[in-house]
């Protein structure tokens, strides 16, 4: 378990925080709060006082996860290659459940917060930071694009990670752009978006595993 703190550092520093924001500003909530917002903003689900340590729990549940996950990898040596890759994606993923945590209880205390333009940035950001870091993924099994043909090949999971991490750029920069459109627009934006990161990458990695075996 220390092995494991001292690892994700920064992980658990981030949690910390947040599980003393939880505690610290659980007494005051109400007994239900806001836990979803609709595409205009509006709160549209509401949840026992309970859900301000969701994201906590969260991060601490993917940290060990990832920690697990990686021990168990047949190609673990390989995350030696992009150890500060890996915690940096740890570290992210932790700070953008804070962040979210945070916003949550800033509604909750009567704060007015834009909900609608600031999580779309918040993701945007995001897929712009895991898109600077995929060409650094080496080959493994749970982190990246994991495709039949990616795997298959190291060659081909360079490619496509290469490729991938221009478009995930890209698509980041959509994703904040969408937040600052009219609601039905921007909605319909940030989902072509995330499609797109999704399946392009799968395409991709399918032709050019084809290429390879064709020529």
């Amino acid at each position: 378990m220390i092995k494991m703190i001292r690892n994700n550092k920064l992980c658990f520093i981030i949690f910390l925080f947040s599980i003393l924001l939880a505690a610290a500003v659980f007494p005051f909530l109400e007994d239900n709060i806001p836990i979803h917002w609709d595409i205009n903003g509006r709160i549209d689900g509401y949840g026992s006082r309970y859900w301000i340590f969701a994201e906590p729990l969260m991060m601490l549940f993917l940290t060990i996860l990832l920690d697990v996950t990686r021990k168990i990898d047949p190609r673990r040596d390989n995350y030696k290659k992009f150890e500060k890759n890996f915690g940096g994606i740890k570290a992210a993923v932790c700070l953008l459940l804070l962040l979210v945590q945070l916003i949550t209880t800033a509604v909750c205390l009567g704060i007015d917060i834009q909900v609608q333009i600031v999580l779309p940035v918040l993701v945007g950001i995001l897929f712009i930071y895991l898109g600077n870091m995929m060409p650094k993924f080496k080959h493994n099994y749970f982190v990246g694009i994991k495709t039949p043909w990616t795997l298959a090949d190291p060659d081909v999971w360079f490619q496509t990670h290469r490729f991938s991490g221009k478009i995930w750029c890209g698509g980041g920069f959509f994703i904040i752009l969408s937040a600052f459109l009219p609601s039905p627009l921007s909605f319909a934006v940030l989902l072509a978006a995330i499609l797109i990161l999704c399946f392009v990458p799968l395409i991709y990695s399918y032709y050019i595993y084809r290429k390879g075996k064709d020529s």
